[in-house]
């Protein structure tokens, strides 16, 4: 059996059962690299791609370390100068920090509006439309931050957020019609949030704003599955355990044999399938010593959204938007 320890052992093996030279003068090694992460990345976004009744949320790609996220503060300091009809607003003093991405709220008036845009240590800033208020030279306001960014390599989040101020343990995810619903943003809440709602593959939007104070800081973590890097160079290890990596060798070689006409092809697809298979099996196996938890996905990826007809439930039983 060939040894599958790095990207250039699966090269190797790959030009080899194409009956191609493995010291880098073969004319398919820039093909059986780009088929090999072709491969790679089939099966770390769930193996449908190979075998359609594969679609997994793979052990191995459980990120050790979890994510965090800090809420921000409240910031209602001075006042802002706002105009009927006009998306620019100016603070009576400048911010500190950039409030752009806020929900801002001006005294009682019912409406919310987004700041998309204002630049630390600025008065000026404008909204994403115009507003609807009255005109005033010393309004009051909220600026509160709902929407956060994940960390960058996530592809979904396996577990409900975790907040550990006040004994509230579990933040559960809700559809984000439910959340809108639930935690209306002109009636906007502080503290620990209550629930969350993805609003992108990267992007959370949760109940309440955090904290009334700037010393207030608001801790909260998540467990999440993570996007590999390419391999890219010959020292590169795929996260795919070893004993299951002649899986990415079997179908970059298909690939590849299918470039050269080679009957063969097929049989190679057929290894990989079977591969795939196996690797499922083991998931199963897996979720079932955990009760079926373990892999449960909070952010539905394109393949479910497909069929998705209505509110979606995790397999811990969280509904996600």
């Amino acid at each position: 059996m060939a040894n599958y320890d790095t990207s250039a052992d699966l090269l190797d093996d790959i030009l080899d059962r194409a009956g191609e030279p493995t010291d880098g003068t073969s004319d398919f090694n820039t093909a059986a690299i780009r088929y090999l992460n072709r491969a790679y990345q089939g099966i770390w976004k769930g193996g449908s791609e190979l075998d359609p009744s594969v679609n997994e949320v793979w052990w191995w790609l459980r990120k050790d370390d979890q994510g965090t996220i800090i809420l921000d503060p409240l910031y209602n300091t001075g006042s802002i100068s706002v105009t009927n009809n006009s998306a620019s607003i100016t603070f009576s003093s400048a911010p500190t920090f950039s409030l752009a991405g806020r929900h801002i709220k001006v005294n009682d008036h019912a409406d919310v509006f987004v700041l998309t845009a204002h630049t630390a240590s600025q008065v000026a800033a404008t909204l994403e439309s115009v507003y609807t208020g009255n005109t005033s030279a010393t309004a009051g306001y909220k600026a509160m931050r709902f929407d956060y960014d994940l960390a960058t390599d996530v592809i979904h989040i396996s577990s409900p957020f975790f907040a550990y101020q006040d004994n509230i343990g579990e933040i559960d995810g809700i559809a984000l019609d439910e959340l809108r619903s639930k935690w209306p943003l002109n009636n906007a809440h502080s503290g620990v949030p209550k629930n969350f709602s993805m609003i992108g593959q990267r992007k959370v939007r949760f109940s309440h704003y955090g904290g009334e104070e700037t010393t207030d800081l608001i801790k909260l973590d998540y467990e999440y599955i993570f996007e590999p890097a390419d391999l890219v160079d010959d020292s590169a290890q795929p996260l795919v355990p070893r004993e299951y990596r002649k899986i990415l060798a079997d179908w970059a070689l298909a690939f590849l044999l299918e470039d050269k006409e080679d009957s063969k092809a097929g049989d190679a697809l057929g290894l990989a399938i079977n591969g795939v298979k196996a690797m499922a099996a083991e998931q199963r196996r897996r979720m079932n010593r955990m009760g079926g938890k373990d892999f449960a996905r909070i952010h539905p990826r394109a393949i479910d959204l497909e069929h998705l007809t209505g509110p979606l439930r995790t397999e811990s039983g969280h509904i996600i938007g």
